[in-house]
């Protein structure tokens, strides 16, 4: 049954290739070829290769988690995150990150996931169970901020451009207004006890907000906690942020932005830092 699956699996990537992936009849074939994957594997996830690494999905959420999804951010976390590492990371969406982090980390390790779009949390929740790692992810169905409470938020499905404030204009027509709690990394960790040495922040616009709500966390982490965060300048000021509020967070915290993803002006154009010790 494994070959003749994989045998259809590779003649439908040649058609979608051969007819576009968005074509009318690729679309229209689409929900029923995820359903029959998902049968052929009894639901618990087709293999799927991300980076290299060997995991299980749900066959609907191929889209979201490419097998070179973000490599050379990828390969930089890989060399670095330690067996046994605490990893939080916020805005986890439908985990391409979580399940990275986890076998990174390893058994010994621990992954906590913050992510408020309740779509992408299902699904999250099934990829988490699908690579057996109950035991070794948290995942938190609230949004990270500057300040805890409640707020806007507006999704898609589990689409990723999903975010607090306003909705993403790529998304603006079919994006779903809801209300959902919000809380500080400081508070968390002040509840939890815990005290991450990773902490991986993708969040479309709110990452400055939401490193101010960690000021005490990075404070009195020092060299230990290593920051990545994903840059989204161009929708600042949506979320209440300026680049010389930025700046002036960063200064404070002794932090510089190291670009990993090619970017020339690490605060003016859409990316993912490392922030770095000065």
């Amino acid at each position: 049954m494994s070959k003749d699956v994989s045998l259809m699996q590779q003649t439908a990537r040649r058609m979608s290739g051969f007819l576009g992936r968005e074509s009318t009849v690729v679309r229209t074939l689409r929900p029923a070829y995820e359903e029959f994957l998902d049968w052929s594997y009894q639901r618990r996830g087709i293999p799927w290769s991300i980076n290299g690494e060997a995991y299980r999905i749900d066959p609907r959420q191929r889209h979201r988690l490419a097998e070179n999804y973000d490599a050379s951010v990828a390969e930089f976390l890989r060399e670095r995150v330690p067996p046994g590492a605490v990893c939080f990371d916020v805005g986890a969406n439908v985990g391409v990150y979580v399940l990275q982090f986890a076998r990174w980390s390893g058994e010994t390790g621990h992954v906590v996931a913050f992510e408020p779009n309740p779509s992408a949390v299902t699904v999250l929740r099934k990829h988490v169970a699908m690579n057996d790692l109950m035991e070794q992810v948290t995942i938190v169905p609230m949004a990270v901020g500057r300040s805890g409470g409640e707020a806007k938020f507006y999704a898609c499905g589990a689409d990723g451009m999903s975010r607090l404030g306003e909705a993403n204009r790529l998304i603006a027509d079919r994006a779903v207004e809801m209300r959902v709690p919000v809380i500080t990394l400081d508070e968390f960790c002040a509840g939890e006890g815990l005290r991450p040495d990773w902490l991986f922040i993708d969040i479309e616009g709110f990452e400055i907000g939401a490193l101010e709500g960690a000021r005490n966390l990075i404070e009195r982490s020092g060299a230990a906690l290593n920051i990545v965060v994903e840059m989204h300048p161009s929708v600042w000021d949506s979320a209440g942020t300026t680049r010389s509020c930025a700046e002036d967070l960063l200064a404070s915290l002794e932090l510089r932005a190291v670009p990993l993803t090619g970017q020339t002006n690490p605060l003016g154009e859409y990316g993912i830092v490392w922030l770095e010790r000065r």
